[in-house]
């Protein structure tokens, strides 16, 4: 075993300087066997994973724990220091994760994904339906994507997409603030008290459905679970806040840098037009591809070797789904768009106990969207008389993807 290098002086996270895909440097550290060593803002060491194999195996040990709560699990930016007071299911160990994510795991089966089908088509096609009525150009992330994703997000709570929209619009600037690390002090004060706002948010929201429960998964959830006592009101706020923020920015990211990269590549958009049955493989590769979710912090509970390095424990460490999806030992030639690629084994969605809840939903929504965007809009392209803005960034977003037909 060896012990980290002492010149290292990599400070993270690091950033996107393309949406479409993770940091470059990943590449770099993949020369290595050992996870690489790196900072976080108070000067913290931390470990970066990036090979696939080493990924798999730490997200499916439990040596390596996600609880937020533990002085060691790598938080990226002082403005979000207050997050630990707010444990959800993915920063949370067994046996507290096992009792809340046995609560809501048959309301994202892939059954239960497959019965939105035919409304999802709907959503899709009203969508498209009012782009056309609108002219033959758009803002595709204001006018498909967002609320695409965020349609199939509130389904999935039983809310308004009114209701998501208007917080999303509210908490806007604290976000940035927050991403940007702009007085961090401040800024953690308002990330903080905008997620204890939500999170009452929800209180509410679960206590209206207690009184008129409908035909939807919280309503459903609240009959099975919590008038059990199987679950407290807090604990789905909790996982009400978590399908809030984790279904709606990822998927419309995806959908979106998805979108874009297929329209620069007419050999692999062919494919998606001419063939309906590689639009699954189609999302595994975008996903893949673009790793929505990318960091997955995990904190030691023990001394443990991983490529030949001690990794001691209580020291936090950050498993990179981007880096191990472009592990050229798994996927050859890995920066290639391949929607036939037969390894589908991407970790977009995780691996282990932690596994993405919403993948099924994920999946079947992003087959129906590239699907019917690409068959009712058979001359979409990327619109280049806008120039396309991206600001370096954690995560893949855009916030626009200019297109016309």
């Amino acid at each position: 075993m060896t012990e980290a290098p002492e010149h290292e002086q990599i400070t993270f996270p690091l950033l996107r300087k393309c949406p479409y895909t993770p940091p470059e440097e990943y590449a770099a550290f993949q020369t290595s066997e050992a996870p690489t060593p790196a900072h976080l803002y108070n000067g913290t060491r931390i470990w970066l994973v990036t090979r696939y194999e080493q990924a798999r195996a730490i997200l499916s040990d439990d040596r390596f724990s996600s609880d937020i709560t533990n002085p060691g699990y790598p938080i990226y930016a002082e403005a979000f220091e207050g997050s630990r007071a707010f444990p959800m299911l993915f920063t949370m160990d067994p046996p507290q994760h096992t009792v809340q994510r046995k609560a809501v795991i048959r309301e994202f089966t892939l059954r239960r994904a497959e019965d939105l089908r035919e409304e999802m088509q709907r959503k899709a096609d009203e969508l498209i339906d009012a782009m056309l009525a609108e002219g033959n150009s758009a803002d595709l992330v204001e006018k498909f994507a967002g609320p695409f994703s965020g349609t199939i997000t509130c389904w999935a709570l039983g809310m308004e997409y009114a209701d998501m929209q208007k917080w999303l619009a509210e908490n806007r600037e604290i976000r940035e603030k927050a991403l940007a690390v702009i007085d961090a002090e401040q800024a953690g004060a308002e990330v903080q008290l905008s997620m204890m706002a939500l999170q009452q948010y929800f209180v509410k929201f679960i206590e209206e459905k207690e009184t008129t429960p409908g035909d939807d998964p919280v309503s459903r959830v609240i009959a099975q679970h919590v008038t059990t006592g199987n679950l407290s009101k807090e604990e789905l706020a909790s996982l009400c806040f978590l399908i809030f923020i984790a279904g709606q920015t990822p998927v419309q990211a995806v959908l979106t840098a998805g979108v874009a990269l297929l329209l620069e590549r007419p050999d692999q958009l062919a494919v998606v037009r001419d063939d309906p049955t590689s639009l699954p493989g189609t999302v595994d590769e975008m996903m893949r591809v673009v790793s929505p979710l990318d960091l997955m912090p995990r904190v030691a509970l023990e001394d443990v070797e991983v490529g030949g390095q001690l990794i001691r424990k209580g020291e936090g460490v950050v498993v990179t789904n981007g880096g191990a999806n472009h592990d050229p030992s798994v996927f050859p030639d890995p920066e290639r768009v391949d929607v036939r690629r037969a390894d589908r084994g991407h970790l977009a969605f995780g691996s282990g106990i932690h596994h993405c809840l919403g993948a099924n939903l994920t999946k079947v929504g992003l087959e129906i969207a590239y699907g019917t965007l690409f068959r009712r809009l058979p001359g979409l392209r990327l619109d280049t008389s806008i120039e396309l803005e991206h600001r370096p960034s954690w995560h893949p977003e855009m916030e626009h993807l200019p297109v016309s037909w």
